[in-house]
């Protein structure tokens, strides 16, 4: 009989079979009951087997098995001969996994063995499918290390372990047992489904062995020391401690010691001793027998190593005064020397040495009586070893003349008036040979510490021969008053010093000063209290304020008012906030103010724990200054809840967390990521004289004088620490003039004459730039900054966000040569906002705006596009100023006519196609962002390009862990130009009176080079849609509105490029099929034969316009000397500022 086991599920075959004899044979199967022939297929060879010795088989199959067919299957050969059968026992069990089953049988644990051979038996009680089993041995760390059969590598191999595999049991045996194989050995036996473990716990039995430091033990008398045994062997022993005198008696001194136990075969005993008298210690396994025992020699000493002279380094005790007795005393162990004795000029001083015995040692006492100059000198203790070695020590002795005692302090008699209950302190300071003392007198009665009066003495040099002693008084009153002394004696003579103590009346005048202050204490309270009832006052009306401002609903949000039809920016305050986000504010320490607006200020901050992995991160913190208006708070609030549900990205400054605790006080405060950099604009005008263009024939034209011998590499062109700051960088001393309001010197003029924004935060570097040789800036770089500009507006167009101020100021460069774009989705929210339209001053940069921007008011991502092709040239002018000849109010006409910006100095006709493409008139004519990020990334190598991308997995996999969540920003339109200018499927009612904006040519100009906004009629609400009947709302009712042109593919929620067009990278985010750009191909080193570093090829654009009017060159930077760039001349500023931005 056998045991067969199987699956719910599966088929099996029974065999039967049995030799053909010339006489009948039947054969024939019984089954469990339950089981039908209709479910056993039956395989024989019963009517064709007809000559004798051949097999006769008779089998059966059981096919999709179950709980039925188990039971006993029984063949039966009849003949008539003999009956005979043999019965299969089958096992179904219920579910289609496997098992294994195992156990120790009969095998009692611990294993405790003194043999040279240990045998661990498992049991095989039933496995199914067949497991695999293996030997583990746990170590002293714990790890588990596999027994591996290693074959035999000569024929004097002694294996260690084997395995053996019998019917029912797995036998690991040990060979050539020692104390070292004491541990717990792990089996596990697996198969596909199951897995099983048993550990057996194998203990050799082996006397103690014992380890105990060598050599002798030497320590100073009545210290403590401490001495370790470890002792190995099982059973564990149980270390003992014995302490033998010289005498020869015997004390246990177990109970000083600490047992450590390390593991089943091994100890460690620390005894702590005090060192009074020498013997021996033993070190004993605890057992009857003492043979395992270990002995050291205990050698106490009573100076240091045994030899030397006493407090020789402490210079008190070889510094004498005339006619002092000096002594000195050598010290000499007993255990290692035989004599000791004093020499000074190589003669030994037996007359004033005397020799004596202690207990430890000998002892050599110089003694030099009443000693005057001439005994200064060299003396030199020198002591014979027991092995007639020697070994010497040498003191110098000093000798000082008398001096009569002088006081220094005071240095005459002195009258200290002191207010009643003030502190006074009296002071006397004198120096003698010998060290005076010094007694202090208060009216000839000699004074001591008490409550009130604290006496100290100081000395203050190591021959106490100058010595300061001062009296404090914590509180003078009427009984201190009076005339103290102070005597300083040394030897016969003395000198004395005086103090008169007077206390001060208080006049009847300064009582009445006193009055009128605590008059004017309680006056100033009164205000104070009138004050804080305004204040609160003032702070309920200011919260009414806020609520009107948008702030009432600024953690929940109110998204059942999302409209589909509109953009993010115009309902941003609609959004909820996260508080995932929420960062204590004492956890943020601020360092220096980057950058400041009007109403805005940004700081340097280091913030504890905002990222998991780092203790403190630097981070950027940007806040709304206290004056600001309301939109200025609701601008930054908005600002902050676009970035909470906007995501993370590489090239844009990403959102770290806020402190909104205080947003009904309008204490709002938003953390972003730090850049070290600043913005990409003043980067660029600091390294122009170092910059190396790669791009473009003429080399003449490179600013920058290149030094020869810089390493280009092809990786990360992380920005390193060896910039330094160019003393030729532009400034300008132009004085602005604006007819509506002369309040306009507080906004910050840049080096371009762009006077920035009131909300703009002025973001600037903290970095010092240093006097060494800079890294230089190359072409390199710009097209690398150009590539990832395009990849960060790409996403921000993804995620529906319309940035509306793209130039290079809002650039930032971090660390690893990484650029980031700043404050975007803001601008346009407060273009619109009708408190702002309302100023007459606000400015607008129209040289990045687009002409529909200008003309009809329309921000849409095709318009951020526009201002990337601007970006582009000032990446490759260097920072210059774009239309420096063209005035604000004719910027559009001159737009309109054909004409754009030249060809700027380092870029070559490729890049400049790309502008004149962001340039185009049509919106809808012009790339995508998408389209613009995969022409920029085919300008560079593959490995420059994959960095740049691979860069922004960190963001990405942080943006798949919120998946699931609510995307709010998806529910909104996209800026989109189609969508702000096709008719809504929806109907509106508004107010009849409408009004159109200015164009730029209907405004009046102002220097500072900004277009004013401000609404001709107060009751109507700018828009870009057309005004028309009530919007009914039904998202059922909603007809499809203009997609996202160009960019379905371009969401960088995902990866932006397939993975499988990695033909020689792997793990890299994104990648052009084929080996290196065509485009850029970097040389390794730039040699000093040539300066030509990369080869230019074309690129295949579509609906490239090559039939554009030329641009006016810009003459903003010329190569001048250093006094000359600092005073720029005829500089025309770009902006203007208008009284009246829009009228009826």
């Amino acid at each position: 009989m056998d045991s067969k086991f199987f699956l719910e599920g599966e088929s099996f075959w029974l065999n039967c079979s049995v030799e053909y004899q010339l006489s009948p044979v039947l054969l024939n199967w019984t089954y469990p009951r339950g089981v039908s022939q209709s479910s056993v297929y039956v395989d024989t060879n019963e009517e064709t087997v007809k000559n004798s010795g051949i097999l006769l088989y008779k089998n059966i199959k059981i096919s999709n098995a179950t709980e039925v067919h188990d039971g006993n299957y029984t063949c039966t050969s009849f003949s008539s001969v003999s009956t005979s059968n043999h019965t299969t026992v089958t096992k179904v069990y219920k579910g289609k996994t496997g098992f294994v089953n195992i156990d120790y049988g009969n095998l009692k644990l611990p294993i405790e063995t003194k043999q040279n051979r240990a045998t661990l038996i498992v049991k095989v009680l039933d496995t199914y499918p067949k497991a695999h089993f293996t030997f583990y041995k746990n170590e002293n760390d714990n790890e588990m290390k596999e027994i591996i059969i290693e074959p035999p590598n000569n024929k004097n191999y002694q294996r260690k372990y084997n395995i053996t595999y019998e019917t029912g049991k797995v036998i690991l045996t040990i060979f050539q047992l020692n104390i070292n194989d004491t541990a717990n050995y792990t089996v596990v036996a697996s198969n596909k489904y199951d897995e099983k473990k048993l550990i057996f716990d194998l203990r050799k039995k082996a006397p103690a062995e014992i380890y105990f430091e060598s050599g002798d033990k030497k320590v100073l008398l009545n210290t403590d020391a401490t001495l370790q045994c470890i002792a190995i062997g099982y059973p564990l022993p149980n270390i003992r401690w014995y302490f033998t005198t010289e005498a020869g008696h015997r004390e246990d001194i177990t109970g000083k010691a600490e047992n450590q136990v390390k593991s089943l075969t091994t100890v460690t005993s620390y005894l702590k001793i005090t060192a009074y008298t020498s013997g021996n210690i033993t070190c004993s396994p605890g057992t009857e027998s003492d043979k395992a025992s270990v002995s050291r020699r205990f050698l106490v000493n009573e100076i240091h190593n045994g030899f030397g002279v006493m407090n020789a380094s402490d210079k008190t005790t070889t510094w004498y005064y005339e006619g002092q007795d000096a002594t000195l005393e050598c010290f000499a162990s007993k255990y290692d020397f035989d004599n000791v004795t004093w020499i000074r000029n190589n003669e030994i001083l037996s007359d004033h040495v005397t020799v004596i015995n202690t207990k430890l040692s000998h002892v050599a006492q110089l003694k030099l009586n009443s000693v005057v100059i001439e005994d200064a000198g060299n003396y030199t203790c020198y002591a014979y070893k027991i092995d007639n070695s020697e070994e010497s020590e040498t003191v110098y002795i000093t000798v000082e003349e008398r001096r009569a005692p002088n006081m220094t302090v005071p240095a005459k008699e002195v009258n200290e008036e002191v207010d009643p209950y003030q502190p006074i302190r009296l002071t006397c300071q004198v120096n003698a040979v010998p060290p005076p003392v010094i007694t202090w007198y208060k009216d000839d009665k000699e004074l001591e510490n008490n409550t009130n009066v604290d006496i100290f003495t100081d000395y203050l040099d190591y021959t106490h021969t100058t010595v300061n002693s001062t009296i404090d008084v914590k509180q003078v009153k009427g009984e201190h008053k009076g005339k103290y002394k102070c005597v300083a004696e040394s030897g016969e003579n003395s000198v004395s010093g005086f103090y008169n103590l007077i206390i001060k009346e208080q006049s009847p005048v300064l009582s009445a000063i006193y009055l009128s202050i605590i008059g004017v204490v309680v006056f100033l309270l009164v205000l104070l209290i009138v004050y804080l009832i305004w204040k609160i006052r003032k702070e309920k009306q200011f919260r009414k304020e806020l609520a009107a401002a948008g702030l009432l609903y600024f953690k929940e949000g109110v998204t059942r008012s999302l409209n589909p039809e509109l953009g993010i920016d115009e309902q941003a305050e609609l959004l909820p906030y996260d508080e995932r986000f929420e960062f204590p504010p004492e956890k943020l320490n601020f360092g220096k103010q980057l950058g400041a607006g009007a109403f805005g200020v940004v700081y340097k901050a280091e913030a504890r724990g905002i990222i998991n992995a780092e203790e403190t991160t630097p981070v950027a913190v940007k806040m709304v200054k206290k004056t600001a208006d309301n939109m200025y708070i609701k601008a930054l609030a908005s600002e902050l809840k676009i970035m909470v549900h906007l995501g993370k990205h590489v090239n844009i400054v990403n959102l770290l967390g806020a402190c909104t605790k205080n947003v009904g006080k309008r204490e709002l405060v938003v953390i972003v990521e730090y850049c070290k950099f600043g913005n990409i604009h003043n980067y660029m005008q600091r390294h122009r004289e170092v910059f190396i263009d790669q791009l473009t024939d003429d080399k003449e034209k490179s600013l920058g004088k290149v030094n020869r011998g810089f390493i280009c590499t092809t990786g990360s062109t992380g920005i390193q620490s060896d910039y330094y700051g160019s003393n030729h960088s532009q400034e300008t001393n132009h004085t602005f003039v604006n007819t509506a309001n002369t309040n306009r010197s507080s906004r910050k003029v840049s080096e371009t004459g762009y006077v920035q924004p009131e909300w703009r935060s002025n973001y600037e570097t903290d970095y010092v730039f240093d006097g060494r040789n800079p890294r230089p800036l190359t072409s390199r770089d710009l097209l690398a900054w150009a590539f990832q500009i395009a990849r960060g507006m790409e996403y921000l167009a993804s995620r529906k966000v319309l940035h509306g101020d793209l130039a290079a100021r809002n650039v930032l460069l971090a660390e690893d040569n990484v650029v980031k774009i700043c404050d975007f989705g803001l601008a346009r929210s407060i273009y619109k906002n009708d408190e702002y339209k309302k100023q007459e001053n606000s400015p607008l940069p129209v040289k990045w705006l687009a002409i529909e921007c200008m003309t009809d008011r329309i921000f849409s991502t095709q318009s951020d596009v526009w201002s990337f092709g601007v970006v582009l040239w000032e990446l490759f002018s260097l920072a210059k100023t774009p239309y420096p000849n063209v005035s604000p109010p004719s910027l559009v006409q001159w737009l309109n006519e054909g004409h754009r910006l030249e060809k700027p100095q380092y870029a070559d006709n490729r890049l400049y196609e790309v502008m004149q493409r962001c340039w185009q008139q049509k919106p809808t004519a012009r790339p995508n962002f998408s389209q613009l990020q995969e022409i920029l990334g085919s300008f560079l190598e593959d490995n420059v390009r994959n960095h740049y991308v691979d860069l922004n997995s960190a963001c990405m996999n942080s943006n798949v862990e919120t998946e699931g969540q609510e995307d709010y920003l998806a529910m909104v339109c996209a800026p989109d130009y189609n969508n702000m200018v096709s008719p809504s499927p929806h109907q509106y009612v508004n107010d009849a009176r409408s009004f159109f904006p200015l164009t730029p040519t209907q405004l009046l100009p102002d220097d500072e080079g900004y277009l004013h906004m401000s609404p001709a009629n107060q009751n109507n609400i700018f828009s870009p849609k057309a005004l028309g009947n009530k919007f009914d709302f039904d998202a059922r009712k909603l007809n499809q509105r203009t997609s996202d042109i160009g960019h379905s593919q371009g969401s960088e929620l995902t990866p932006m490029l397939s993975l499988n067009n990695l033909p020689t990278r792997s793990g890299s985010e994104s990648d052009h099929e084929g080996n290196t750009s065509p485009y850029l191909k970097m040389c390794p080193r730039i040699e000093e034969e040539s300066d030509d570093v990369f080869e230019t090829k074309q690129y295949n654009f579509k609906n490239a316009q090559n039939n554009l009017n030329r641009a006016v060159t810009n003459p903003t930077y010329i190569t001048l000397e250093v006094d000359l760039e600092k005073k720029p001349q005829n500089i025309t500023n770009s902006y203007i500022n208008v009284p009246n931005g829009l009228v009826k």
